[in-house]
């Protein structure tokens, strides 16, 4: 890690990966706005003020669980896909919720919270992308695709919270586009956009996750990038993130190899027009209205 810096409610990490397969240098910038302190999964994992000097924190993803469940109910009404998607992260909370508390006791260090949130694998079987196909959209990014990832995150939500008393991080779903094989070839296939993905921020766990852009891409453009995301989490008072990797010498469609569970990506096209005059205004951005609550 290179650098923490605290702004307020936006924590900025950067981290530098040393070479990926093709020998090209590619750094990973993340950004989180409303940021938790109790999140488990990488990158936003770091203990804030309000956390113990230790503790668990434990993640249950399991996409695959939740795609096999509803693949039980394909073609039925949104009441029935609803209430599996919450019966099946019910099952699956109080498994994690039993694994934590052993942990907790033999390593003899309090038990946190429990994440619900559905994190992807570039695993075929193990993705966002699929769940959203057997919910009945032809690709991730397709009309429908924001309404789908609501309605998975509201009921994952649901499940868990009756299963543990315990439930904190962000507990939604992460759509990653080079951890997830659904997401990358809904990329390939032009049917997911950066503009998409962003939209669909409004409803997930966090925001623009593990994509490959450009590595022309002007760093005012990226802090445009960041100050859409950055409003998002703000106006809406929820977490959103952004964790891009600008590839140097690879440009739209050729893909970028991170191998493990990082995956690979293609480099996905960036909006050309210029927000330079914007970004470059300084100064400081008030406050939101719904900031004061008192």
């Amino acid at each position: 890690m290179d650098a923490v810096k605290l702004m307020g409610d936006i924590i900025i990490q950067t981290a530098e990966r040393t070479k990926d397969r093709d020998s090209i240098g590619c750094a990973k910038l993340v950004v989180f706005c409303n940021a938790v302190e109790d999140n488990p999964f990488m990158a936003g994992a770091f203990h804030g003020v309000g956390e113990r000097e230790c503790v668990i924190n434990v993640g249950v993803s399991g996409p695959g669980v939740i795609k096999r469940a509803l693949e039980e109910v394909k073609g039925q009404d949104f009441e029935t896909l609803c209430e599996t998607i919450k019966r099946t992260a019910f099952k699956v909370t109080r498994v994690g919720q039993l694994v934590a508390q052993e942990a907790s006791k033999r390593l003899n260090v309090p038990f946190g919270i429990i994440d619900l949130s559905l994190a992807p694998t570039p695993e075929i079987g193990d993705s966002i992308a699929e769940i959203f196909q057997v919910m009945g959209l032809e690709e991730a990014g397709a009309p429908g695709t924001t309404a789908a990832l609501a309605i998975l995150n509201d009921n994952v939500k649901k499940g868990g919270v009756m299963a543990s008393s315990y439930v904190g991080g962000l507990s939604g779903a992460f759509i990653p586009v080079s951890e997830d094989h659904g997401m990358i070839q809904a990329v390939q296939r032009g049917a997911l956009t950066l503009e998409k993905l962003e939209a669909m921020t409004c409803v997930c766990s966090v925001g623009l996750d593990m994509i490959a852009i450009p590595g022309s891409t002007t760093k005012e453009t990226i802090s445009g990038i960041i100050a859409d995301e950055a409003a998002i989490g703000m106006v809406n008072n929820k977490t959103t993130a952004v964790r891009v990797i600008p590839v140097i010498g690879k440009d739209v469609g050729e893909i970028v190899e991170f191998g493990g569970l990082l995956g690979y990506a293609p480099v996905m096209a960036v909006n050309g027009f210029n927000c330079a005059n914007f970004i470059n205004r300084g100064g400081r951005i008030p406050a939101p209205i719904h900031s004061f609550k008192n």
